[in-house]
């Protein structure tokens, strides 16, 4: 159905159209290599040069992307807040004092991601990676050098649409 809109893909080298792959092959080649594309879209590869970054960059800065992640991110405060000082019972243990301490930083990030208005799909790698990655992530990770505010911050500058990439969230050490 919204296959036909993507039949092909500018290509700023040779001011020619470059055909593209049919929808179904294409988004199976996406799933397989997400992270690989994710990963330059982080590192500043520009989301028109290939038509497999493209996509990706739109299949990130998709509403529907956005609101999932919104969604997860007000979950992580509604756990922490139901999980109180219990001991964790789970096999991702969430650092909970970080995310009540923090946790306006964390709702406003997620209103950011339900605002209308563009956004750079490098911000909403990054937001996947904080909700995701137990090493690099404050919310996970106690011993993380940055706080949850200070993450969420680099999150919010790299969703501006004019935002040159700067340091790219996996690279910070904890």
């Amino acid at each position: 159905m919204a296959d036909a809109a993507f039949d092909r893909f500018p290509s700023r080298r040779r001011r020619r159209s470059i055909p593209a792959l049919d929808g179904g092959a294409l988004r199976i080649r996406l799933w397989l290599t997400r992270g690989r594309l994710d990963q330059q879209i982080v590192s500043g590869c520009a989301c028109w040069a290939n038509a497999a970054v493209a996509w990706r960059a739109r299949q990130l800065s998709d509403p529907r992307t956005r609101r999932r992640h919104a969604r997860n991110l007000r979950e992580v405060v509604a756990y922490a807040d139901r999980a109180g000082s219990r001991p964790p019972f789970s096999a991702v243990v969430t650092v909970c004092a970080a995310v009540r301490a923090d946790r306006e930083a964390i709702l406003g990030l997620a209103e950011r991601l339900e605002a209308p208005g563009p956004v750079n799909p490098r911000g909403i790698v990054l937001v996947a990676r904080f909700l995701t990655d137990g090493i690099d992530s404050p919310l996970f990770n106690a011993r993380c050098t940055r706080t949850v505010t200070e993450a969420v911050w680099d999150i919010s500058d790299a969703l501006r649409e004019d935002d040159p990439p700067t340091v790219a969230f996996d690279v910070v050490a904890c």
